[in-house]
């Protein structure tokens, strides 16, 4: 199982250690000490020995087989069970080369000096193995320590690393010059930790390009005081010109002037980092199905973040059969139901009036199968 997890295309993946003595490794040479268990006794003497430095292909295979049988106990020891460790092989193969005491233990033994629950080490690791293959006295450790001069708190640092333990690979210097034009433009302290901890991709761009997206940002009318600005931050600086066209393609499609589109933005700047499906699919139910104009839909670009199957959908169908019935009026507004909870919805909507519509739990729940369409006829709501 575990080595042909290995035999992937990430297994030529040449990745460069900070311990000298993995600085480089032939993209075959990694292939080949992946497949220690079932599949390289395969390899031909003269593709090992292309490998080996003098030493008999038996002898090369072996070595190389010891010391990943030593990686993956010292994983077993952190908690890592076979499922996490086929996930690494597959990932980053070459982790497997390692100094299990003295590349790989150290840093792990770091993620939960810092704070991160040692049953919480494997999913961590899993999420981002990248983690393993960084420096920890010239990367993990200074770019943890500016987070914290940020300042970020130990729980927001927390959140990050075990949401993407990336960030503590990340360029400090970059990240620093970015955090700095942040403060130049006058945006406060709270916006900043928010930014870092919430979206570190963003501050890990190019300065100069990182530069440009405050200039946009700041040219459709943004407020450096308001957080909603580093949001739009945000999702300039991880959009490509092509998503964004393509989105705002989308969103035309259904008859949605470029202002209209660019409104919905500055009210909810994430709304641009819905894929064109998601987008789409709600737009297409919003305008077709429950019959809204969709200039009124992206006053609420809201509405769109709601899973489709689980809230929106059966959620208007119950919204369309009280307004039928005539215990709603026609122009009830979709955020004002969409916004509350699955229990306090049932609540207010559902079982407040069983007795008078018994059907409204199973049109609920039939909304979670019937597909995009309503399945009542919406047009009363005008």
């Amino acid at each position: 199982m575990f080595s042909s997890i290995c035999i992937q295309k990430r297994i030529f993946y040449t990745h460069r250690f900070v311990n000298n003595s993995y600085l480089y490794e032939s993209s075959l040479f990694i292939l080949q000490n992946a497949l220690f268990r079932s599949g390289y006794r395969s390899l031909s003497s003269d593709c090992l020995n292309n490998f080996s430095t003098g030493a008999s292909p038996e002898t090369v295979v072996k070595d190389k087989s010891e010391k990943i049988e030593k990686v993956k106990a010292l994983f077993r020891n952190y908690g890592f069970n076979d499922t996490h460790i086929s996930s690494i092989a597959k990932m980053l193969p070459t982790v497997f080369l390692c100094d299990p005491q003295k590349i790989l233990s150290p840093k792990l033994d770091f993620l939960h000096s810092i704070g991160v629950l040692k049953t919480d080490i494997p999913k961590t690791i899993v999420s981002n193995p990248s983690f393993l293959g960084r420096s920890l006295e010239k990367q993990i450790i200074p770019c943890y320590n500016f987070l914290k001069s940020v300042p970020l708190s130990d729980k927001e640092i927390l959140m990050m690393i075990n949401r993407n333990a990336r960030i503590l690979g990340a360029n400090v210097e970059m990240v620093a010059s970015n955090v700095e034009v942040l403060r130049q433009y006058g945006v406060p302290p709270s916006s900043i930790s928010f930014l870092i901890s919430r979206h570190p991709s963003a501050v890990q761009r190019d300065n100069e390009k990182f530069k440009k997206c405050l200039d946009e940002v700041t040219r459709m009318g943004f407020n450096p005081l308001n957080t909603v600005f580093v949001l739009a931050v945000d999702v300039l600086c991880t959009t490509s010109k092509l998503t964004w066209d393509l989105k705002f393609d989308v969103f035309r499609r259904f008859g949605l002037s470029d202002d209209e589109i660019l409104l919905a933005f500055r009210l909810h700047p994430s709304c641009m980092h819905l894929s064109q499906n998601k987008i789409a699919r709600g737009m297409n139910f919003f305008v077709n199905e429950m019959k809204r104009e969709p200039a009124s839909v992206i006053r609420t670009p809201a509405v769109l973040f709601y899973s489709m199957e689980k809230r929106i959908i059966p959620w208007c169908r119950v919204i369309v059969r009280l307004v039928q019935k005539g215990f709603l009026k026609h122009n009830y507004q979709l955020m004002s139901f969409l916004k509350y909870t699955e229990e306090d919805f049932l609540s207010k909507f559902v079982h407040l009036y069983k007795d008078d519509l018994p059907e409204l739990m199973d049109i609920y729940n039939q909304g979670m199968v019937c597909g995009d369409s309503i399945c009542l006829d919406p047009t009363v709501l005008g």
